[in-house]
C-alpha cells in the first residue's frame, strides 16, 4: 500500500515538473512552442504520453491525435513529409 502511493506522488511530481519546464521553455523558445502540438511534442519528449500531455495544455487526447493527423494531411499534400517524397527528374 505504501509503494502504490508513492508511486502516485512520484507520478503528481513528475507531471509537474514537465509542466514547469513547458513555461520555462515557453518563455526562452517563444515562437517555437506557440501550437498546441508543438508543446505537446515537447513534454512528450519529457516521458508524458499523448494523454498526459495534451491534458497538460488544456486539450484532450483526442483533440490532440486529430490535429496530429490533420497536420500529417497537410504535411503530405505539400510533398514536406519524411524525405518520401519522389524526387523530379530534370
Amino acid at each position: 500500500m505504501a509503494v502504490e502511493h508513492h508511486d502516485r506522488w512520484l507520478a503528481v511530481i513528475g507531471k509537474s515538473l514537465a509542466y514547469l519546464c513547458l513555461k520555462q521553455a515557453e518563455k526562452e523558445a517563444g515562437d517555437k512552442l506557440s501550437g498546441l502540438l508543438a508543446k505537446v511534442k515537447f513534454l512528450k519528449g519529457l516521458g508524458l504520453s499523448q494523454a498526459e500531455a495534451a491534458e497538460a495544455v488544456g486539450s484532450s487526447a483526442a483533440s490532440i491525435s486529430e490535429l496530429m493527423r490533420q497536420a500529417k494531411q497537410k504535411a503530405a499534400r505539400k510533398g514536406t513529409g519524411n524525405g518520401s517524397a519522389k524526387r523530379r527528374r530534370n
